[in-house]
């Protein structure tokens, strides 16, 4: 069996390879925001393992806690690069705390572990990262299948599949690592057989090549997705647009197992703010209120933005006092925001209507217009719910 020294040099120099491989044929290519990270991943995995190399009693202090600063960082990177596949922003602060928890266990733990010092919370921060990358993954591919296949390519969705599975398991082994260290000790034969040099050796291998085997075909996910979020979402507030709200509402309708509510909301005397105040303001009042709907609704719930200033919203849910509840917490969230000037939102009125057996969305949606007209003309500010499934009525 290969020696710690030689497994780390090894890993290193397989690392570097599969960094040029990648930078020369993927990243210079396509320059996505997903081949970025990974790139940043076999670099800081690279870096980690070269300083791992160069670890002896002279140079500990700095030593290990860079090598695992810099473990921790590529598995930032991970779950960065899923977010790029979803065409979301990786906030600086997600990629940052778990290198800096992993150096600051490691400084504590130095005095008295030396070259072990902060394994194990660097191996639980490595797992929390690659698990939210393998949720990333599997979230892609429910929305792919969701879409009908429309996100990519058969090919595609084998590599988003393959890398998934690769991911949640090198989640795993860190998770695995971090048990065996704490239970048995880096010294035992337990340790060393299932969680030790050689095991994580070969777990990173198989990683790193599959990501550089699929990131030429995930790359192009990524344009794909940034391509299917123009054409299906409002570029102002990010909600769907209405083309794309109503036929997810549809679909949502046609495999719904219980009831179902649609809302209708419209801000209020929207008109006179964009008169007064300029229309840069009015936009600032709608992607503040499309931020309250995203803040107050639930992970199923779907939102868009109608047109103008109207949005509508589908709840999966066909109790009325469950509704009112939601749009009173979406009502709430919008006190948490402020105009330019300091002032508050403008209100906003509401319509509901409680879906019946066999109805359609366009039927459901026009009653539900209908009662927020009826909330406009008995003041503003206020719920009005559709008296044709229940004569509810909240002020």
């Amino acid at each position: 069996m290969l020696d710690q020294l030689t497994l780390n040099i090894a890993l290193t120099l397989v690392s570097a390879t599969l960094l040029v491989l990648s930078f020369f044929s993927v990243y210079l290519r396509d320059r996505t925001r997903y081949s970025t990270w990974w790139i940043g991943l076999l670099i800081t995995a690279a870096a980690s393992n070269a300083v791992t190399v160069a670890i002896t009693d002279a140079n500990l202090d700095f030593t290990v806690p860079l090598s695992n600063a810099s473990g921790a960082l590529s598995a930032a990177c991970a779950w960065g690069a899923t977010r790029a596949l979803h065409n979301r922003p990786t906030p600086l602060w997600g990629t940052t705390v778990g290198p800096a928890l992993a150096c600051a266990a490691t400084l504590v733990e130095l005095p008295s572990a030396g070259y072990w010092a902060g394994t194990a919370p660097t191996m639980v921060v490595m797992s929390a990262y690659f698990a939210g990358a393998a949720l990333g993954l599997r979230r892609l591919r429910r929305e792919h299948a969701a879409t009908g296949g429309r996100y990519s390519t058969s090919n595609a969705l084998t590599a988003i599949s393959v890398l998934d599975v690769a991911v949640a398991a090198l989640s795993g082994f860190y998770a695995l690592r971090a048990v065996l260290y704490v239970t048995h000790g880096p010294t035992s034969e337990v340790f060393d057989t299932f969680a030790g040099v050689s095991a994580n050796a070969l777990a990173l291998l198989v990683v790193l090549v599959v990501v550089t085997f699929t990131m030429s075909e995930l790359s192009q996910v990524e344009r794909m997705v940034e391509l299917q979020d123009r054409a299906t979402r409002d570029s102002l507030t990010g909600l769907y647009n209405r083309r794309e709200f109503e036929r997810r509402a549809t679909a949502r309708l046609e495999r719904r197992r219980g009831g179902a509510t649609i809302i209708v909301a419209d801000l209020d005397h929207f008109k006179r703010l964009n008169d007064s105040h300029g229309h840069a303001v009015g936009d600032i009042a709608l992607t503040a209120f499309a931020d309250a709907m995203r803040r107050a609704l639930g992970p199923r719930d779907i939102a868009g933005r109608l047109g103008g200033e109207e949005f509508g919203i589908v709840l999966g849910t066909g109790d009325t006092a469950a509704a009112l509840a939601r749009v009173d917490a979406v009502r709430h969230a919008c006190t948490l925001h402020r105009m330019p000037d300091g002032g508050p939102l403008p209100t906003a009125s509401y319509g509901l209507a409680v879906m019946t057996p066999g109805e359609g969305l366009d039927d459901a949606l026009l009653r539900a217009d209908a009662a927020m007209y009826r909330a406009k003309n008995g003041g503003r500010d206020r719920v009005e719910v559709d008296a044709t499934a229940t004569p509810s009525t909240l002020a």
